[in-house]
């Protein structure tokens, strides 16, 4: 959770798994279950899991999982003009389920996927704000921009000059704008990380905000780590909305979806993006997270990083236990009041004493 006021931790994690499928005879299965969307979802309280559609084209096909742990409920709040209420009588599920604060989403487009994570800002709840409601309209907008209003687009050319993909930095800007206009959420902040992945191309298109990240594993080792954008320690860049009302409006970080930084890779035969809020990052190193998405997919991976599993429910099976494990293991190291955690090492950089989770 990206808070400097609360830091509590709820990792959500998108693991997409992407296979380069050469075969003629598959391509127009391929093409004919194009958009068929169909969703597994496996419950095991308080972890959740969910398989997500297969997406697939004559190109690149991604296995998509996420899982999330969403974190305890505090007791009480306070409001802004000083009087309490209990917590979870403010939230009516503010999104698709219950991931504490942070959401997701996933959509299929006429040419690729887009999906993104976001993390609302913990301290707003000291105010009588659920957090999610803004996360979660941010990334419902997200998915209706990306899908919806893909044609009104410009899209993104990549450096190697393909321009079949949707510009994610767009995608969040629109998100962020319709989030204004609609006027539905009075106040909140998110971070925010938003992913277009071409399925014809295999270009990756990415947006980050604050501390909701991204990490590309290939043939087994870290490729790239999205870096955090932090105005202080444990103080993220993050979009905001704040009522005129409130006090103190200087006080509030209002960064913009121009602030994001956009990066783009082409991606290969094999290649795991781990996709993830700082519930997971701020407890489990890269090279951990590495580590087990290596014995996570070793009975289906070669030593030449390429997929020699072709069959695709079985991928997909791996893949979900793949986002189990990586969520599990996050949360498990959150609740390790000795660990010395990504977080702890960054608050002794910055001159603060924090061990644990």
């Amino acid at each position: 959770m990206s808070s400097s006021i609360s830091p509590f931790y709820r990792p959500g994690v998108f693991p997409a798994l992407s296979n380069r499928l050469l075969s003629s005879a598959s391509q127009s299965l391929r093409l004919a279950i194009n958009q068929q969307i169909y969703i597994k979802t496996v419950y095991s309280n308080p972890l959740r899991v969910t398989g997500l559609p297969l997406t697939t084209t004559k190109g690149f096909t991604y296995l998509i999982a996420a899982s999330w742990h969403p974190k305890r409920k505090r007791q009480t709040v306070n409001s802004i003009s000083g009087g309490g209420h209990p917590w979870w009588k403010e939230r009516m599920r503010a999104g698709k389920v219950d991931a504490g604060e942070d959401a997701f989403f996933y959509v299929g487009t006429n040419n690729g996927v887009a999906l993104g994570v976001a993390d609302g800002v913990g301290g707003w709840s000291q105010m009588g704000v659920d957090p999610a409601n803004f996360s979660w309209a941010l990334m419902d907008n997200a998915a209706s921009v990306a899908k919806d209003n893909a044609p009104d687009l410009s899209p993104f050319i990549a450096p190697s000059g393909y321009n079949d993909i949707l510009d994610a930095k767009q995608i969040l800007s629109g998100a962020f704008e319709n989030l204004i206009k609609s006027g539905k959420v009075k106040a909140g902040s998110s971070t925010a990380c938003i992913l277009s992945l071409s399925k014809s191309s295999g270009i990756l298109n990415a947006a980050t905000l604050g501390d909701s990240a991204y990490i590309l594993i290939r043939n087994g080792a870290l490729l790239y780590e999205s870096p955090s954008q932090q105005h202080f320690f444990n103080c993220p860049f993050q979009l905001t909305i704040v009522p005129e009302s409130y006090p103190n409006q200087k006080l509030y970080f209002k960064d913009k979806p121009s602030d994001a930084q956009q990066t783009s890779h082409q991606l290969q035969d094999g290649d795991v993006i781990l996709l993830a809020t700082d519930g997971f990052f701020d407890n489990v190193f890269a090279d951990e997270a590495v580590e087990i998405v290596n014995r996570e997919l070793h009975d289906v991976m070669g030593h030449d990083g390429m997929v020699r599993e072709k069959d695709l429910e079985k991928l997909r099976t791996h893949v979900r236990r793949l986002s189990r494990r990586l969520t599990d293991t996050a949360r498990r190291f959150s609740l390790d009041s000795r660990r010395i955690s990504p977080f702890s090492q960054s608050a002794k950089q910055n001159g603060e004493v924090r061990i644990g989770g």
